[in-house]
């Protein structure tokens, strides 16, 4: 934005409302996110199953991403695993999250 605003290149209207956004409302959609990957306990404990691990590296980046992040947004441990078990479970019968 900054450069856009650089280059004269933002209406007044747009500058505005740039102006006056809230940092609290920012980058808290799952988009907006910054990629974690999988600790190194939970892809050792995905990978044990091996028919779930290669279904799962079969599927696009961003399914990969999407469930990935389903995983590490949990703030609890225990939630993180049951998230975990749920991914595991749905790969190794060969379908997705929904």
């Amino acid at each position: 934005m900054t450069q856009l605003i650089e280059e004269k290149l933002v209406a007044e209207p747009g500058l505005r409302a740039f102006k006056e956004r809230d940092d609290k409302r920012s980058g808290v959609y799952s988009f907006e996110q910054r990629q974690q990957p999988l600790a190194p306990a939970h892809e050792k404990l995905f990978k044990a199953n091996k028919a779930a691990w290669a279904f799962f590296s079969a599927q696009p980046p961003g399914y990969r991403k999407l469930a990935t992040f389903f995983i590490t947004s949990a703030k609890k441990e225990e939630t993180q695993r049951k998230r975990l078990q749920t991914v595991i479970d749905k790969s190794a019968s060969g379908t997705r999250l929904q």
